[in-house]
């Protein structure tokens, strides 16, 4: 009996020694933000590495080493619980952690009144707070804007997302990127159908006006069709300009089928295809849709005629071709200053440039 008597009182001052040692008052003479005064704990771990902070390596060793004694198990000193990550969380979020530790005013001072942690692993625990809370391992912010009271500031940085690939449908002839361009290329220059020219009353530069000369879903009573159709001296393009491509006059005519929408699709991440890229299939085919209608034959816009590879060569050794599509600044631009080809595209040139613009 007296035994048992004897264990109960031990436990019993024990108690009251780590209740008394771990949330005495502040002193009445205490002043400023923080009170240093007090005996400096040496480092919880062996390094102090304040660059790459975690929690599970950096910040829990310096809580198991000073705190959990008190505030875990049986023993909660002052209600507190510092057994895992999830019940020290609320107290980051109240400031009782980072108070507490640097003795500030209105804290109650740990690990008590006359005792502080080493200034390494109060820097620790404070740029955990600062710039990693929760728990896991990332680079913290070295120069937090807020250091006097960091548990409001910086919010965690996520990663960027990556949108993901845009694969347009095989099947739709898309008007921004197949149609536009051709027209533009093809009928609205300086002397036909531009804004300023309109001849015969028909202005070919956007969608608002060419739609007036399309009769939606029927090709074949559509102007526009039936102008590109012709073949004596009346169609569209006029001679001597050459005559629109077979591949071209049956994506017109799809998209009219289509219900002839103002409709626009741009393909990128995966879809877009940038390695590897061949003149004879890629080059050439973004040429004729926006280049060749003024760029070729006789009359050649600018005496520029990107019909062969040789002349293509040379607008490539200038910097004129990449300038001019990706509306670099000294460059004319083209297709025009209001219109621009694809990013995938655009992406596609450069990279067949890098590989030497091979006649591939």
């Amino acid at each position: 009996m007296k035994f048992k008597f004897l264990v109960i009182t031990i436990v019993a001052l024990f108690l009251a020694a780590c209740l008394s040692d771990k949330n005495s008052p502040l002193p009445a003479a205490a002043t400023g933000t923080e009170n240093n005064m007090g005996v400096e704990l040496p480092n919880s771990t062996s390094t102090c590495d304040t660059n790459t902070i975690t929690f599970d390596k950096s910040v829990w060793p310096i809580l198991q080493y000073n705190c959990t004694s008190c505030h875990s198990g049986a023993i909660l000193s002052g209600g507190v619980d510092f057994s895992s990550y999830d019940k020290i969380v609320p107290y980051i979020k109240n400031g009782k952690l980072y108070g507490s530790l640097t003795h500030a005013i209105g804290y109650s001072p740990m690990p008590n009144a006359s005792t502080t942690l080493s200034k390494c692993d109060v820097s620790t625990i404070k740029k955990w707070i600062i710039g990693s809370y929760p728990a896991g391992s990332i680079l913290v912010n070295l120069n937090p804007t807020n250091p006097i009271n960091p548990v409001v500031t910086v919010t965690p940085t996520e990663p960027p997302v990556t949108p993901p690939a845009v694969t347009c449908d095989p099947n739709l002839v898309y008007f921004q990127q197949k149609i536009l361009p051709v027209i533009i290329s093809n009928c609205a220059m300086s002397g036909c159908h531009d804004a300023i020219s309109k001849k015969e009353g028909v202005q070919l530069t956007d969608y608002t006006n060419i739609i007036k000369v399309i009769k939606a879903g029927d090709p074949s009573n559509s102007k526009l069709y039936k102008s590109i159709i012709r073949t004596d001296n009346e169609r569209m393009p006029v001679p001597p300009m050459a005559a629109l491509s077979t591949e071209t006059k049956t994506a017109i005519f799809n998209w009219i089928k289509q219900g002839a929408l103002n409709n626009s699709c741009e393909p990128s991440g995966s879809a877009c295809v940038t390695t590897n890229v061949s003149f004879s299939t890629t080059i050439q085919s973004i040429l004729k849709t926006n280049c060749l209608g003024c760029h070729s034959g006789a009359a050649a816009s600018g005496g520029i005629d990107l019909s062969t590879h040789a002349n293509v060569l040379k607008v490539v050794s200038n910097g004129k071709l990449y300038g001019s599509v990706n509306h670099s600044t000294g460059f004319i631009p083209m297709p025009n200053a209001s219109t621009k080809i694809t990013s995938c595209e655009i992406s596609q040139i450069k990279s067949w440039i890098d590989a030497g613009a091979l006649n591939n």
